[in-house]
C-alpha cells in the first residue's frame, strides 16, 4: 500500500535533515510492489507508465498497480529506457526491448542475438537514445541500435579501456574510458575531450552545463568539475567537504538551475546555483534507505529516486511543505502560531518554540502535557493547557491560571479575558502587576471548548453533549442571571461548536451548519452557509474563522475556506486538496493558522503541513485516463485479457468481466477517484472511489458500453469507453429458437395425439362406467327381485309354517276327540263320528293344500330330493316335507295319523333309503339339501 510521508525544515542552507521542511516524497518498499530491493534505472513512457531496471526484472508502475516482468533468463535488470512505445532494458547476456499489447500484457523481444562481438558475460549498465540510435553499454563495449534497419554495431573503443560510463550530453554521446578520459562521439568516430592523464582516477558520473557556462561535470566523489579551454577546474569545494565526499551515483539538472544529487550513504540532495543544500532527503526524515542507485525527473516534475532498498518520489514543485516529527520528539500539533519570528507548536506533548534559523524545535519549560489552544489577544499570546492557562513571552511560559483543562481563551471586555475550561467556564483580570486568575462561574460545570462573546456581552458556550448555552452573566461575572440551553437532539454534539463569522453567530455539527435566527429565537438549517457545504462530506463539526472574515472547515478529501463573496449574502468555497489520510488528526481538534509570511500550518498527526494561497490552485489538467487491462472469465476458469482495440465479442460462458483503469498522477495529497458505469445494464455513473478496477458477474447477453472517468482534486478527465457484446447463449441462440419451436410443435402433435388418446380412452372409460352403472342397476333390480322373492318367501313360509301349525292342531285336536270317543261306549253314532275324523286326519286334501304351499316355499326341493333319492315313495317325500320344515316326530305324528313310534320306524326306514350312516343326521341332511 502506498504511503505518503512529508518531511520539513524552516530555513535554506545547510541543515540538519531533521530541521528541514521538505516537498512531499513518497515511499513505496519492496513489499509494495512485490519485487526486489534494488531499482537500478528508471525510464518513462508518453502515457506516463514508470519503468524500474530491478533486480528481479522490469517494473511497471501506472499510479494505480505494480506488474513485474521478468527478462528470459530471470537475471537482473539493469537498465530501462522506454523509446517510441518500446520499453529497452538491460541485463546479464540479455538486451531487447517490450512491446505493449492491446490486451495489456508486455511481450519482450530479445536482441542478444544481434550484437556483434559479443563476450561472455557481459552486463548492459546503461541504455540512452540519441538520434534514432539505441545506445547499450556494458564494461565490454557499446552497441549501437539503428530502429529503422532493425540492426546493432559495435562502436570502436579507441582505448581498448572499460567503458566506465556514457552520457546524453545535449543529444550527443559522451563516454569515459575507465584511466583514458571522456570522449564524445562525433561524426561517427570517438573524440577525446579529455585525457586521461587530466581525470587519473576520477569517474565521471554526471554532466551538466553550468549557467550556460560551458561543461561541467559530478565526479563519483560528489566533486564538482569544470571544462574550460581543456583544463579542470573544480568548484564547490566547500559543498563537497560539508556533504562528506560521498559517493555519487546519479545526478539531475532542474528547469531552474537547481540540482539533484543521488548519493550512497547520504541520500538525495538538492542544491542551488550557488552551491547550497536546500533539500535533504536521507533515512534520517523521510527516505528508506540513503542509497540512491538512480534518479529520473518524469513529465510533470517529480524527482523518481531508485534505491538500494525501494522506490521514493519526490515532489519539488509542490507548494507544499512539512515537518515530520519521525523521532516522536515534538508529538501531534493541536494547535501553532507565529510571533517575532519564533514557531510555536501546541502539541500533545507540550508547547514547543522553534526560532529563525535555530535546528530544531525546543519544549519550553513547564509547559509539558497536553495543549489545546495558542492565540495572540491584545500582545498577549495566551496558551490553553490541560494543566491551565500560560502566557508566553519569547521562550517562556508563565502559567496565569490553575484551573484545570483550558480550552480556549477570549476577550470578554477592556481587560476581562474569558476561559473555557473542562468543567466551566472563568475569567482572567489583566492587572498592572499581570493577570488575576478570578473565581468559577457558578451553577456551571459543563464543558466549554467553544466560546463566543456577543456584543451585549452575553456568552454563547458550545458544548458537545448538551448543545449550545447562552448566558446573562452579573456584574460580578461570579453567576449566570438568565441561562438559556438550545439542544439538538436529533444531532451528535461530538466535534461541534459555536462561531461567530460575518457578523452571525452559527453552531456546526458533522452533519449541518445551523444559524442563529434571533425573531424566532432558535438556529435554524435553512441558510445559505449549511447549503454551501451540503456536498461537503466533512468529517468534523469543527469550523475555524480567521480574523479577517475566512472560515476554515475540514473534509475527506481536504481542507477548504469559505469567504463571502463579493458585497452580496453568497459565499465561494475553495479546496486544498489534502486528504485525511496524510492528515490523519484526532477528529475534533483540526486547527490550521495563518502564519506571517502568508503560509498556512495545519497541524497533523505526527507534525505539521505548510501551503500557501497557490495551493488552492493546483491544476491537474493534463492528467488522462487509460483503461488498462479487460479480463473475461468463466466462473470455474481463469480470465483471458481482452484486446480492447478490436471488437469484443463475449461468449456467454464467458460473461464475467474485469476492468482495470489509471490516471497516473504522483505529486498531490489527494488521491485519484474514478467513476464508472454500464450502459446495458445502468445508466448511472458509481459514487467516487478510489478503487481502480470493477468487476460485472454473470451479465445477460446484449450490448454494453463501458465508461469510466477520473477526478484529481477539482480536474475531472473526459470519459474513456469500451463497447462489447455478450452473445446469447446456445439455448437462445437461432439454432436453439428454431429448434424450440420444432419440438414445441412436436410437443404440441404429441399432446394432440395423446388427448386423442385420452379423449377415446375417456370415452372407453365412460361407456365401461355406463355398463358398469347398468350393470350395478341390474344388479340392484335383481336385487330388490330377490329381496322381494325373499319377502314372498318369507311370508310362504310364514304361511307354510302357519298351515302346518294348524294341520298338527286340527289333528291333534280331533285325535284328542276321537280318544275321548273311545273311551265311551262304541255305538253307531260313536264310530261314525270316530270314522269321520280319522277322515279327516287322512283326508288327502289336507296334503295337498299341505304339498302346494311347502312347493310355494320351497318350490325345487322335491325336484332335488327326487333327483337324488329316485326310490322314495310319496309317504317317504311327506316325511321329507315335514322333516325339511324341521318338525319334529312328535309334531309329524298328527300330520301323518299315526304314533310317534311310528314316526320313528319311518323316519329309520327313510335313512336306509337314502343310505345314511350312523353319523348323518337325517333332519340336517335335508336342511342342507
Amino acid at each position: 500500500m502506498l504511503l505518503l510521508l512529508i518531511v520539513s525544515g524552516l530555513t535554506l542552507g545547510n541543515l540538519p535533515a531533521y530541521g528541514q521542511e521538505l516537498p512531499p516524497v513518497t515511499n513505496f518498499s519492496p513489499n509494495d510492489y512485490s519485487a526486489g530491493n534494488q531499482n537500478w534505472m528508471i525510464s518513462q513512457a508518453d502515457n506516463k507508465n514508470l519503468y524500474f531496471a530491478n533486480s528481479t526484472g522490469l517494473l511497471e508502475y501506472n499510479g494505480e498497480r505494480w506488474r513485474l516482468f521478468p527478462v528470459p533468463n530471470k537475471s537482473i535488470v539493469r537498465s530501462v529506457k522506454v523509446v517510441e512505445g518500446k520499453i529497452f532494458t538491460g541485463a546479464y547476456m540479455e538486451a531487447g526491448y517490450w512491446t505493449p499489447t492491446d490486451n495489456g500484457e508486455l511481450v519482450f523481444q530479445s536482441l542478444i542475438s544481434k550484437f556483434p562481438g559479443l563476450s561472455d558475460g557481459e552486463q548492459f549498465w546503461d541504455v540512452e537514445y540519441i538520434d534514432g540510435q539505441v545506445v547499450f553499454r556494458s564494461f565490454a563495449g557499446i552497441y549501437l541500435y539503428d530502429l529503422e534497419r532493425n540492426e546493432i554495431a559495435k562502436m570502436f573503443n579507441p582505448g581498448g579501456k572499460p567503458i566506465s560510463n556514457i552520457f546524453n550530453f545535449e543529444d550527443e554521446l559522451y563516454f569515459q574510458l575507465a584511466g583514458d578520459g571522456l570522449y564524445k562521439f562525433e561524426k561517427g568516430q570517438p573524440k577525446q575531450i579529455i585525457t586521461g592523464e587530466q581525470l587519473g582516477d576520477i569517474a565521471i558520473m554526471h554532466l551538466y552545463d553550468l549557467a550556460d557556462d560551458g561543461l561541467s561535470f559530478i565526479t563519483g566523489n560528489s566533486e564538482f568539475y569544470k571544462i574550460r579551454a581543456g583544463e579542470l577546474e573544480q568548484f564547490n569545494i566547500q559543498l563537497s567537504e560539508s556533504i562528506g565526499k560521498p559517493n555519487a551515483l546519479d545526478a539531475l539538472d532542474l528547469d531552474n538551475g537547481n540540482l539533484v544529487l543521488g548519493t550512497v550513504g547520504s541520500g538525495v540532495l538538492e542544491i542551488d546555483r550557488d552551491g547550497k543544500i536546500i533539500g535533504r532527503f536521507d533515512q534520517n526524515n523521510i527516505l528508506q534507505n540513503n542509497t540512491t542507485l538512480d534518479l529520473h525527473l518524469d513529465q510533470s516534475g517529480n524527482v523518481w529516486a531508485g534505491l538500494d532498498h525501494g522506490i521514493s518520489v519526490i515532489d519539488l514543485g509542490s507548494s507544499f511543505r512539512s515537518f515530520q516529527d519521525n523521532r516522536g520528539k515534538v508529538g501531534s500539533v493541536y494547535d501553532s502560531f507565529e510571533k517575532n519570528n519564533l514557531l510555536y507548536l501546541g502539541t500533545n506533548q507540550g508547547l514547543y518554540v522553534k526560532m529563525d534559523g535555530s535546528k530544531e524545535f525546543q519544549l519550553i519549560p513547564g509547559t509539558n502535557g497536553q495543549v489545546w489552544f495558542l492565540n495572540e489577544i491584545d500582545g498577549n499570546l495566551f496558551c490553553g493547557h490541560n494543566s491551565g492557562t500560560f502566557l508566553v513571552q519569547g521562550a517562556t511560559a508563565t502559567k496565569i491560571s490553575e484551573r484545570l483543562g483550558t480550552w480556549i481563551v477570549k476577550k470578554y471586555k477592556e481587560d476581562i479575558y474569558i476561559q473555557g475550561h473542562y468543567n466551566g467556564i472563568s475569567f482572567l483580570r489583566k492587572q498592572d502587576s499581570g493577570f488575576e486568575d478570578l473565581p468559577m462561574l457558578n451553577n456551571f460545570p459543563h464543558s466549554s471548548k467553544s466560546i463566543v462573546v456577543a456584543k451585549d456581552l452575553s456568552i454563547w458556550i458550545g458544548n458537545e453533549h448538551k448543545g449550545v448555552f447562552n448566558l446573562q452573566l452579573n456584574d460580578s461575572l461570579s453567576a449566570a442571571s438568565k441561562t438559556s440551553n438550545y439542544k439538538f437532539d436529533e444531532e451528535s454534539g461530538i466535534t461541534s461548536g459555536v462561531f461567530q463569522f460575518n457578523d452571525s453567530l452559527y453552531y456546526s455539527s458533522l452533519t449541518n451548519i445551523y444559524k442563529f435566527d434571533q425573531v424566532k429565537d432558535r438556529f435554524d438549517p435553512d441558510n445559505s452557509l449549511n447549503l454551501l457545504v451540503s456536498d461537503v462530506e466533512r468529517v468534523s463539526g469543527r469550523m475555524i474563522v480567521e480574523e479577517n472574515d475566512v472560515l476554515w472547515g475540514f473534509s475527506e478529501e481536504g481542507i477548504f475556506s469559505i469567504e463571502p463573496e463579493g458585497i452580496g449574502k453568497d459565499y465561494q468555497l475553495e479546496y486544498i486538496f489534502i486528504d485525511q489520510d496524510y492528515r490523519n488528526i484526532a477528529v475534533g481538534y483540526e486547527n490550521i493558522t495563518r502564519l506571517n509570511n502568508d503560509r498556512y500550518l495545519l497541524g497533523v498527526a505526527n507534525g505539521y503541513v505548510s501551503f500557501n494561497d497557490s495551493a488552492a490552485d493546483l491544476n491537474f489538467a493534463d492528467f488522462e485516463i487509460s483503461i488498462d487491462r479487460i479480463t473475461a472469465s468463466s466462473i470455474d476458469s481463469l480470465g483471458v485479457s481482452l484486446n480492447s482495440s478490436e471488437e469484443i465479442e463475449l461468449p456467454f460462458k464467458k460473461n464475467n468481466l474485469k476492468f482495470e483503469f489509471s490516471a497516473p498522477v504522483f505529486k498531490k495529497y489527494t488521491n485519484t477517484k474514478y467513476s464508472y458505469r454500464l450502459v446495458g445494464l445502468s445508466s448511472n455513473w458509481s459514487a467516487w472511489t478510489e478503487e481502480h478496477e470493477v468487476s460485472y458477474e454473470n451479465l445477460n447477453f446484449g450490448d454494453y458500453i463501458f465508461e469510466v472517468k477520473a477526478r484529481v482534486g477539482n480536474s475531472q478527465t473526459e470519459p474513456v469507453s469500451v463497447p462489447f457484446n455478450v452473445e446469447r447463449p446456445f439455448y437462445l441462440s437461432t439454432t436453439a429458437i428454431i429448434l424450440y419451436v420444432l419440438i414445441f410443435l412436436l410437443i404440441l402433435y404429441a399432446v394432440h395425439l395423446m388427448n386423442r388418446r385420452h379423449h377415446r380412452k375417456y370415452l372407453a372409460e365412460n361407456e365401461r362406467a355406463l355398463k358398469l352403472k347398468n350393470l350395478e342397476a341390474e344388479k340392484e333390480i335383481i336385487k330388490l327381485k330377490n329381496e322381494k322373492l325373499e319377502q314372498d318367501m318369507a311370508g310362504k313360509n310364514r304361511e307354510l309354517a302357519v298351515t302346518t301349525m294348524s294341520l298338527i292342531k286340527k289333528n291333534e285336536f280331533l285325535t284328542k276327540i276321537k280318544d275321548q270317543l273311545k273311551e265311551y261306549e262304541k255305538t253307531g253314532k260313536v264310530n261314525s263320528v270316530i270314522q269321520t275324523i280319522d277322515k279327516d286326519i287322512s283326508e288327502e286334501d289336507n296334503w295337498k293344500f299341505f304339498k302346494k304351499a311347502f312347493s310355494n316355499a320351497d318350490k325345487d326341493f322335491f325336484k332335488k330330493i327326487k333327483s337324488k333319492h329316485p326310490e322314495l315313495t310319496s309317504n317317504d317325500l311327506k316325511l321329507c316335507a315335514y322333516l325339511r320344515l324341521n318338525l319334529s316326530s312328535k309334531e309329524i305324528a298328527p300330520l301323518l295319523n299315526i304314533s310317534v313310534k311310528s314316526v320313528e320306524i319311518k323316519r329309520y326306514r327313510l335313512r336306509k333309503k337314502m343310505n345314511l350312516d350312523r353319523e348323518t343326521n337325517l333332519t340336517e341332511y335335508i336342511l342342507s339339501l
